[in-house]
């Protein structure tokens, strides 16, 4: 098959060995690459149900389908594992280079298990693999640890940093400054004493129809530059101010979230935006061949995020972003997520407000915060709970009703009182709290283009106060899981490349002739794959639905008319949810819906 190797490579850490094992050419019809193969491989690959850190627990990288392909925006690559955070499937899409050396390789996969007993790392090259020794690696930050791994080997590095070695709940796996971030994917690194991974792929990645390819590119990449192109609107803004450019516009709709989940308007937004702070735009960075660089430095001292500006601002009171940019770089360096952390560390402030810890730690005080984050990488002092995450810090000190997360993985910028179909998408994350796995928050806020529940191409409102009419949820999910699955980005991509197109693209270049609605289902398959994990995993997800006090209470944002987010309001669009889904009403996937898929895996 072309653009693909039907290759595995297998790493044994406690045995020090490698192998290579073919991979049926079925499954990568069925599941591709990316979240598809991945999630495919996680079940293979686990047995019973392992402790995050484990011998037994795999940590697994795929590629994205259409890495390599030279497609627009089809660089995303991921790794999986089971959650030291969530205790469900951990899952993290980044845009390095790493999926194109894998590929390039001659691997469609890499499953490693295990544990080395010192710290090492893996090395991938056209003389060998090996797995290496390299205690001098211990302790040292993301970035030397990188380029130090470059420097001996070329090609793409992955790493973690002092965080990941101490098994902080919420540590990153970064690599050509972007992060693979939410899920502790860099704990489970960590545990199994792997600094990184570093490949210098040597082999041609040749597509099906190179000559389909490239009129597709054209296409593709027309729709994002040509004036009457479907995605300019969107690859110019975000080229120019990034995602951090949305700080004071979400706050101006309440749904920015403010002092810890307080409130969803925050009165510095606008000095958070990018729009506010243009002029300090040092340099433009992106993934790897993206053309969009939609990452925008701050002082040459980091791509701050919009994520992050809620995370390390707005939610610790903080409305300078250059003391967010600070912390951020901080984070990055030491190796966690700035969305966890943030929130852990506004959960913090709450306690401390209210008088349930002793330690003074004020909203807004920026120099705390930085010495809080250090402390969390190194386990020292009140920095040792915050690195298990805000589920465990509501357990240690009695606050579990105040602490906001959805099985155990805190909620990126948006406050769902006034978003509810991404309130709602909270709750169906197969990962957890997550606006990436629907990324619905255009269609709720002024509609856009994307999948209906055939695979059709077409423009979509929903009212976002409302509870009703949220099915549309799981069809934004189907279609977001296939940019995860094909490597393509959710921010410019999903303007342009509907399934129609995403089939174009899986024909040209590994040759399989899908439609758009063969596609479609793809992506359904892949998310009940991904929930069939989570239930096996940990069952109880499907039983206990924690809505958070700050959820509940109206919101005191002017011209929200104090709208809230109740456990009833959830419990309800979950059932309709589930109806559409073809669940039962415990959320559990129907065997006739997993026949109708094509899913072999069943016992839940």
């Amino acid at each position: 098959m072309s653009g693909a190797w039907n290759k595995i490579l297998k790493v044994d850490l406690s045995e020090k060995t490698t192998t290579v094992e073919e991979l049926d050419e079925e499954i990568i019809k069925k599941y591709l690459g990316g979240n598809g193969l991945g999630i495919r491989l996680l079940h293979e690959e686990t047995e019973g149900e392992p402790r995050a850190f484990s011998e037994e627990n795999p940590l697994i990288f795929v590629p994205g389908a259409l890495n390599g392909s030279k497609i627009p925006m089809t660089e995303k690559c991921g790794f999986y594992s089971k959650s030291p955070l969530t205790g469900i499937m951990a899952e993290g899409i980044f845009g390095g280079s790493l999926g194109e050396e894998v590929k390039k390789a001659g691997f469609d996969a890499i499953v490693i298990k295990g544990k080395s007993n010192k710290t090492s790392y893996l090395s991938i090259e056209k003389n060998g693999i090996s797995i290496n020794e390299a205690t001098e690696l211990k302790g040292i930050g993301t970035k030397k640890a990188e380029e130090i791994l470059k420097k001996r080997h070329g090609g793409s590095a992955v790493v973690i940093g002092p965080a990941g070695e101490n098994l902080v709940k919420y540590a990153i796996i970064t690599g050509d400054d972007r992060e693979v971030g939410r899920t502790g994917l860099g704990a489970v690194m960590g545990w199994k004493n792997l600094k990184g991974i570093v490949v210098d792929g040597w082999k041609e990645i040749e597509s099906a129809d190179p000559k389909k390819v490239n009129e597709l590119k054209s296409q593709a990449f027309s729709e994002f530059t040509e004036e009457d192109g479907a995605g300019k609107e969107s690859f110019d803004a975000y080229s120019s101010h990034g995602t951090v450019k949305f700080g004071g516009m979400a706050s101006e709709l309440g749904i920015f979230p403010t002092k810890y989940w307080e409130s969803g308007s925050f009165e510095d937004g606008d000095k958070l935006s990018s729009y506010h702070w243009e002029d300090d735009i040092s340099e433009s960075k992106g993934c790897h061949r993206c053309p969009c660089r939609c990452g925008q430095v701050y002082k040459d001292i980091v791509d701050v995020e919009y994520e992050t500006s809620f995370a390390l601002g707005s939610n610790l009171l903080i409305g300078d972003i250059e003391e967010v940019a600070k912390a951020n770089h901080l984070c990055d360096e030491l190796g966690m997520d700035t969305i966890s952390a943030g929130n852990t560390l506004g959960f913090l402030m709450k306690l401390s407000e209210e008088g349930v810890i002793e330690e003074d730690f004020s909203f807004g005080d920026d120099e705390k915060v930085k010495e809080l984050l250090r402390k969390t990488a190194y386990r020292e002092g009140l920095g040792d709970i915050a690195a298990e995450g805000v589920k465990r810090v509501g357990v240690e000190f009695g606050r579990e009703e105040i602490a906001v997360h959805v099985n155990g993985l805190s909620p990126p910028a948006y406050d769902p009182r006034g978003v509810k179909g991404m309130g709602l998408a909270y709750y169906t994350s197969t990962r957890g709290a997550c606006h990436l796995r629907s990324d619905c928050d255009g269609i709720e806020l002024g509609g856009g283009m994307t999948s209906d529940d055939e695979g059709r191409w077409v423009h979509m409102e929903r009212d976002s106060r409302s509870v009703d009419d949220k099915e549309y949820v799981a069809w934004r999910e189907n279609y977001i899981t296939l940019h995860d699955t094909l490597g393509s980005c959710k921010l410019t991509g999903r303007s342009v490349y509907s399934p129609e197109m995403m089939s174009e693209f899986v024909d040209a270049h590994l040759g399989l002739d899908l439609n758009a609605e063969d596609i479609y289902r793809l992506g359904e398959r892949i998310y009940n794959m991904e929930r069939l994990y989570g239930l096996k995993q940990k069952p109880e997800i499907k039983d206990k639905i924690h809505v958070p006090e700050q959820f509940s209470s109206p919101t005191p944002v002017e011209g929200l008319d104090g709208e809230t987010f109740t456990k009833a309001q959830v419990e309800k669009m979950l059932k309709d949810y589930y109806k559409e889904r073809g669940w039962n009403e415990e959320g559990i996937p129907t065997d006739a819906k997993l026949e109708e898929l094509d899913i072999e895996i069943k016992g839940v």
